[in-house]
């Protein structure tokens, strides 16, 4: 069993890679991100921690989450108005 500083640090290493992949392009901007299970599938980790990790992104505006669709890459504002 990972010790609880383990579980925060492979939270925090997950939380950089997806910040990573953001800045680089990997994820777009509006569009979807793997799923926890996915997530922790690829990093051989525990589905709590991506959404732990999830989570923080969440709460630093980074990514949003959206009720049973997943979750999102925050759109960058492209200071064009809505046609409507």
């Amino acid at each position: 069993m990972a010790s609880l500083d383990g579980i925060a640090a492979l939270r925090d290493q997950l939380v950089t890679v997806i910040r990573e992949r953001i800045a680089t392009g990997t994820y777009q901007p509006g569009t979807k991100l793997p799923t926890a299970r996915e997530l922790a599938d690829e990093f051989d980790i525990s589905a709590r921690t991506v959404t732990d990790a999830l989570r923080i992104l969440r709460e630093s505006g980074e990514v949003i989450g959206v009720r049973g669709r997943g979750v999102f890459v925050r759109p960058t504002d492209t200071g064009e108005a809505d046609g409507g």
